[in-house]
Order: C-alpha cells, then structure tokens, then sequence
C-alpha cells in the first residue's frame, strides 16, 4: 500500500505556506527585490509537483532563475519545522499505518519531495517503523512519481499494490503501473475530477477500504 505524502498523509498546508513564503522572502532580500510574494493559493495549488517544475509554477519568470537558492532556503526551513514538530498527519492517518503494518501490510511512500523533506517527514512521526520503501525525487534511477512505484513493487517483490494519493500525477503513476488508486478528497487541495477511481473523504472511509483488502 503506497501513499502520496503531502495533501494525502500530511497538511502540508499548515505548516509548509509559511515555509514558501519565508524563503521567497529572504531570497527576495538578498537580491534587494521589492515586489509581492506568490498568494497561498499558488503555493497550495503546485504542493506535490517536483520541486523544480514547483517553483517554476509559483515564481514569476523573470524570478525562475533564484529557484535553486529559494529551493536549498525552503529546506533549511523544512528541517526546522519538523524538527519543532510542526508538521501534521490528517486524523487517523498514523493510526491507520500503524493499524495496516500490524496487519502485515507492506506499506510505502512515494512523494515528488526530496530526500531531505522524506527524512525529515520519517523521523518527525517516527515512520521507519512502519514504512517498508520510501521513494523521493532524489532516490537512485528515479524520475517519475511511476518510477517509484516501479522501483518499490521491484525492492519489495511484490505484484500487487494500491497507490493512495490527492492529485492526477498520483493517478498516472499507479495507472503506468497497472496499480489501483484511491483519491483522498479530504486534503488541502481541489481534488482531480474523478475517473473511475475509488474515493474517500477521511481517514475513517480509508480504513474501512484498506482493511478490507485481501
């Protein structure tokens, strides 16, 4: 069972918009840039793309080239956050993984974050426990959301799985793999139109989906 990370697991909105803000900020200083910062909405609206192709969709063009140093700010800062413990799961999030692990699940993440992001995300909920493979942006041999995927049903050796996610990439990336997706409706962002999948509101609708899984 693969979940997505942020807007599926994780409000990211609660925490990681002061984040953006603050990095654009002090980037924007140290080039003496006067000029608004991007509204909530855009930061909400690109979460859970790849961080290049992120900041590409928040900044405006003529900013694209500060992406690299607003990105290695934006980490900095993620680090702190979780480390303080600012981040948070939606409710019954960790209790499903660990309800799911102690049924004998094997569980994974695949998230378009980094590497940083993905450790800072284990140690903070204290998930090396319960999650068996855990795929980012910068894992070896991995360009895609479907690579992953790929890359965890191969390290695991397993033939079935079902991917969890809140957006279309999760979507084509279970579908490159033949894999089913759920679409957790229940975050901080405007779920995809539906196209077959299988839906859930919360956590409470999640469990009664998985746990009933063979």
């Amino acid at each position: 069972m693969i979940f997505d990370i942020d807007g599926t697991l994780l409000a990211t909105d609660r925490f990681w918009l002061d984040i953006g803000r603050n990095a654009v900020r002090r980037v924007y200083a140290r080039h003496d840039i006067d000029e608004p910062l991007p509204d909530d909405r855009r930061f909400l609206d690109a979460i859970g793309q790849p961080m290049p192709v992120f900041w590409q969709q928040i900044l405006p063009p003529e900013r694209h080239p500060l992406r690299d140093e607003i990105e290695s700010e934006a980490q900095e800062l993620e680090g702190v956050a979780f480390a303080k413990g600012h981040g948070a799961m939606y409710p019954g999030a960790r209790a499903l993984l660990d309800e799911l692990h102690a049924a004998g699940r094997t569980l994974g993440l695949a998230s378009n974050c980094g590497q940083r992001y993905l450790d800072g995300f284990l140690d903070a909920f204290g998930l090396d426990r319960v999650i068996a493979e855990a795929r980012c942006v910068d894992s070896p041999g991995i360009d895609t959301k479907g690579d992953m995927i790929a890359d965890i049903l191969a390290s695991t050796g397993l033939e079935r799985a079902v991917m969890i996610g809140d957006r279309d990439s999760d979507r084509a990336a279970a579908r490159a793999n033949r894999v089913p997706f759920i679409l957790f409706a229940g975050g901080f962002g405007q779920p995809p139109a539906t196209d077959g999948d299988r839906v859930v509101q919360d956590y409470g609708e999640l469990r009664t989906l998985l746990l009933g899984i063979d």
